[in-house]
């Protein structure tokens, strides 16, 4: 049975993790309180406190010890200083090295790539302008040149059952109604990161996003419609169509999408 880790065990992690253990992998799950370990232990994943600060860690050496793969799902939010995010990667990373690691997995995100219209692929030019998308970037670059075989997944915006930005964007106008959404089903986000580490000779860069772009306008008032929630209000701008394609994973695996309406 492979052993595989999850630092930063939450919303996305949790399903990985059991989808995971469906698939004959021992799984692992960090956390950073001890609240926490115990919430990953009632859900059937053992718990570990780990701890990554800009100076220093706590409990990364034992929660990585025996493991084969790492996926690392812990994204630069708001809590995070400029500046922090990628320090932390770095110390994450001189922790990794003396370690018998396989793989290792970090998930990045579609931002990366802009927000100038066009239509973006994994060969495409990047050009973060946030900065937490300038922190993803680094860090991908950090793992990319670490001396392991790795795989950068950039994910699309995440949506789930119990998770829409429709509920963020309530009593506010919202952007470039006529431009398209890059979204992707938490669904297929645990089915194609499943199907990037059972082919464990892959490496380099993958997309995951829904092969479904609908306008924006069209998706929100939806979300409105079936969250019972007041019809959004929009912006005026001209449409900006940014368009991030995910076919990559398709072709090199058994990977399907699932979801692929986003007006479901």
């Amino acid at each position: 049975m492979s052993s595989l880790g999850i630092l930063g065990c939450g919303w996305l992690g949790v399903p990985l993790g059991k989808h995971l253990q469906t698939l004959n992998y021992n799984i692992k799950g960090s956390c950073r309180s001890k609240e926490g370990i115990s919430y990953l232990n009632n859900k059937g994943i053992k718990g570990y406190q780990v701890v990554l600060e800009e100076n220093q860690t706590k409990g990364v050496k034992s929660f990585i010890n025996n493991l084969e793969t790492l996926i690392v799902s812990i994204p630069p939010g708001r809590k995070f200083k400029e500046g922090v995010y990628v320090k932390m990667i770095k110390n994450l990373l001189e922790n990794i090295e003396p370690t018998p690691l396989k793989r290792i997995i970090f998930l990045s995100s579609t931002s990366v790539y802009g927000s100038s219209e066009g239509v973006y692929n994994e060969s495409s030019f990047v050009n973060p302008e946030t900065s937490s998308a300038k922190a993803l970037h680094i860090c991908e670059n950090l793992i990319i040149n670490f001396p392991l075989p790795s795989v950068i997944v950039r994910l699309g915006g995440l949506i789930g059952e119990d998770r829409n930005p429709i509920f963020q964007l309530q009593g506010k106008a919202i952007g470039n109604p006529l431009g398209c959404i890059n979204f992707i089903h938490q669904e297929d986000a645990i089915n194609g990161i499943s199907n990037l580490i059972i082919n464990s000779k892959l490496e380099g860069i993958f997309n995951l996003v829904s092969p479904h772009h609908p306008l924006r306008k069209k998706y929100y008032n939806y979300s409105a419609l079936k969250f019972n929630l007041p019809t959004p209000k929009y912006t005026s701008e001209p449409a900006a169509i940014r368009i991030v394609k995910a076919s990559k994973i398709i072709e090199l695996t058994s990977f399907k999408y699932n979801v692929d309406n986003m007006l479901i």
